[in-house]
């Protein structure tokens, strides 16, 4: 049975893992170690927005 691979954008992969990601932070508390590195993230994507 062959499975159809529906062409994905880069981008909507990575929409995709980091709403996964705020969505399992928000089941859980958050480490600090945790915030910090999703401030980078956060920082480094909004260089791509302007």
């Amino acid at each position: 049975m062959a499975v159809k691979i529906k062409p994905v954008q880069p981008t909507e992969i990575k929409d995709k893992k980091m709403v996964r990601e705020v969505i399992e932070q928000i089941r859980r508390p958050i480490p600090a170690k945790v915030i910090k590195r999703n401030e980078k993230l956060v920082a480094f994507y909004k260089q791509f927005e302007k």
